[in-house]
């Protein structure tokens, strides 16, 4: 049977098991996304910028551990993606952005673009629609290749090739969906050994490629062998929740206790993270004779920002389960760091003991609000933190379930993708609380997903660390005497625009004030917004951290 190139694709993407996809339409991918919504089973979830759009895939991809699927104009709807595109890429996101193209036959067009070279620029791969008759067989490549390269990949479909014919088929299949994790080298693996057997205090460390693995059973099997205590990168926050020996963030984010015990390790066996200036507190954090082993999938990877005395090559599942086996066998199982006194260290330690609360009468700690607020908040919830000043405070303050529990919109620095990324992780996990913590200025930005949001049907608390500025640039200029004003705005009534907006608002300047939301926090429904107005005086310390090393 003969159908239009448009319902083909539609329906690959059924087929292949896509449920959810994100978008804005027009008229390049308007009979895409009414056919897959109607006929294919799909459901799609509107914004009101590409860039949203994307971010709402991309948060929905890393929550849920499906492909994140995106759909969008031709040209300036491509165009508008950018941003977004570019952190999805730096997170690793499988992703699929399907996009209308200008008619293969059109001498010359206002929306016309090199697609294909315009996000190839930010590192998204790129696909084509050859003909009508490979349509399915090109689409299903792309599924396959975002799936597998875990980064964003583009598929153009030109409006004219759209509204031709093929032969509605099943979709292909591909081979190379059954290749096993990357397993490292036996020499790899006895070397990593001998560092271990010579270690007192050794410290295991979780990235994304780690999330990616599912390599927390392997990793605990390993610590349990050779007494290592456990952190993440930011980007992994969340991965360690429930173990004893779960230090939290490292870096540049990390607690006191955490910079102090990580600073005294001996060994550090860093698995699928980047071991980037944030993780490492700029380089500072580790003992300069800490013996550093950085796994890694990627060969270029390692290495490539910290110095590392060794590098291995391979799956941190498949690694991590290969040096418990080997130590297994020789008999190795060390005390390490995993003495009753540093285990009443990290059962003792206490956020609120580190520092004097600067709330003032009109404005509020943001440290303290949000410790405030996590105990108000159901265990099971889905934080989601935009990038800027504030985004060290959700991620030191709030608790998080799991790995799929915490979303940081930061890969690429960019402010404004927060919300975007807190809807789409609300998409993946209705059965949990979707809190997304953003700046003024970040929400200034994508304002117009507030409506969008409101129109999900899903329930969201949206926490605005209000400090009528950009915090990041106040500081920052403040810091090399130079003037503010630039940085600054005036204040905004975030809860009169969510309740004009159709959310329900509320002005916090104290945490007396997040008792108006017991009753919303215990059967949430509909958008809520904390309009939190906090002192703009405090300074995160990793900020000034990050000045001096750039200074």
């Amino acid at each position: 049977m003969e159908i239009k190139v448009y319902q083909a694709v539609a329906q690959t993407l059924g087929r292949l098991g896509v449920e959810r996809a994100f978008g804005l339409v027009g008229s390049g991918n308007f009979g895409l996304v009414d056919h897959m919504t109607r006929n294919c089973g799909v459901a799609f979830y509107a914004s009101r910028h590409e860039e949203a759009a994307v971010a709402m895939a991309d948060g929905y991809a890393r929550v849920s551990g499906k492909l994140g699927v995106c759909t969008v104009h031709q040209g300036p709807g491509v165009t508008n993606t950018l941003t977004a595109l570019t952190e999805a890429v730096k997170n690793s996101t499988p992703l699929l952005l399907l996009a209308g193209d200008t008619a293969t036959t059109a001498l010359y067009q206002n929306l016309d673009v090199d697609q294909g070279a315009v996000v190839r620029s930010v590192g998204t791969g790129v696909e084509h629609v050859r003909a009508a008759h490979t349509a399915l067989e090109d689409v299903a490549r792309a599924v396959r290749r975002a799936t597998f390269e875990r980064r964003p990949i583009s598929i153009s479909l030109p409006i004219d090739l759209q509204e031709q014919t093929c032969e509605a088929e099943e979709p292909p299949t591909f081979a190379e969906e059954l290749v096993p994790a990357a397993r490292p080298s036996v020499e790899a693996i006895a070397r990593v050994v001998e560092l271990l057997e010579a270690s007192s205090r050794p410290a295991i460390i979780a990235g994304r490629g780690a999330v990616l693995a599912r390599a927390r059973p392997q990793l605990e099997a390993l610590g349990e062998r050779v007494g290592a205590l456990f952190s993440t990168s930011m980007m992994a926050r969340g991965f360690f929740t429930g173990s004893p020996f779960d230090l939290g963030v490292s870096g540049g984010f990390a607690s006191p206790l955490a910079a102090r015990l990580l600073g005294e390790a001996d060994v550090v066996l860093s698995f699928g993270a980047s071991l980037n200036a944030w993780t490492t507190k700029h380089g500072s954090l580790f003992s300069p004779s800490a013996r550093i082993v950085h796994c890694d999938l990627e060969r270029a990877a390692i290495g490539r920002i910290h110095p590392v005395t060794l590098g291995v090559v391979g799956d941190a599942a498949e690694t991590a389960g290969a040096l418990a086996e080997n130590l297994d066998c020789r008999g190795v199982s060390l005390e390490g760091f995993r003495t009753e006194a540093v285990l009443r260290d990290i059962e003792g330690f206490r956020w609120e003991e580190e520092f004097e609360d600067r709330s003032t009468g009109g404005a509020v700690d943001p440290r303290t609000v949000l410790m405030a607020l996590d105990k108000l908040l159901p265990e099971q919830r889905t934080v989601a933190v935009d990038c800027g000043h504030f985004a060290g405070f959700p991620a030191r303050h709030l608790s998080v379930p799991d790995a799929a529990g915490f979303v940081f919109a930061e890969a690429f620095q960019a402010v404004g993708l927060g919300l975007g990324a807190g809807m789409g992780a609300a998409v993946a996990r209705r059965d949990r609380l979707a809190v997304v913590v953003v700046g003024d200025g970040g929400l200034l930005m994508s304002l117009g997903e507030l409506d969008g949001a409101v129109h999900l049907g899903i329930p969201l608390l949206i926490v605005v660390m209000n400090d009528a500025g950009y915090g990041a640039e106040v500081h920052h200029f403040r810091s090399l005497g130079l003037p503010t004003d630039l940085a600054r705005f005036r204040e905004t009534e975030f809860a009169a625009v969510a309740r004009a907006m159709g959310a329900e608002g509320i002005e916090v300047r104290s945490t007396g004030d997040l008792d108006r939301i017991k009753g919303w926090v215990g059967a949430p429904e509909g958008v809520m917004v904390l309009d939190c107005k906090v002192n703009p005086e405090v300074e995160g310390e990793y900020l000034r951290e990050a000045f001096v090393t750039e200074a």
